[in-house]
């Protein structure tokens, strides 16, 4: 039977020994940043359950998500964001507004 994350589960397979800096220590110097000009994630913070959720912070696959004073922040996401979308699939309670980003921006991974 295949392990799956249970939040507060230390043993779990993908909990928060896998999220934010960490995940962001694991891409440094593999990616290269094309800047944006604006955000194309907003998190509406009185619809965020955030300790009680956490998904946005522990599925980023590039940990642009933080929790801060008991809510998600996106606060490394003008530098980081794959925008994938992953973050506005997994809200439970539809907190996360995601639009398409500008043309021409993002990050590029370096595959060496």
């Amino acid at each position: 039977m295949e392990k799956t994350w249970k939040q507060n589960d230390p043993d779990s397979v993908r909990g928060p020994k896998l999220c934010g800096a960490k995940v962001r220590e694991l891409l440094k110097g593999k990616y290269e940043v094309i800047p944006k000009t604006k955000e194309h994630i907003k998190i509406d913070r009185d619809k965020c359950i955030g300790m009680a959720c956490q998904l946005c912070y522990i599925t980023c696959p590039t940990g642009s998500f933080e929790m801060e004073n008991g809510k998600a922040v996106w606060k490394y996401g003008m530098k980081l964001c794959g925008e994938c979308g992953t973050c506005r699939y997994v809200c439970p309670v539809n907190a996360i507004d995601w639009s398409y980003p500008e043309a021409g921006t993002g990050i590029k991974l370096k595959w060496s």
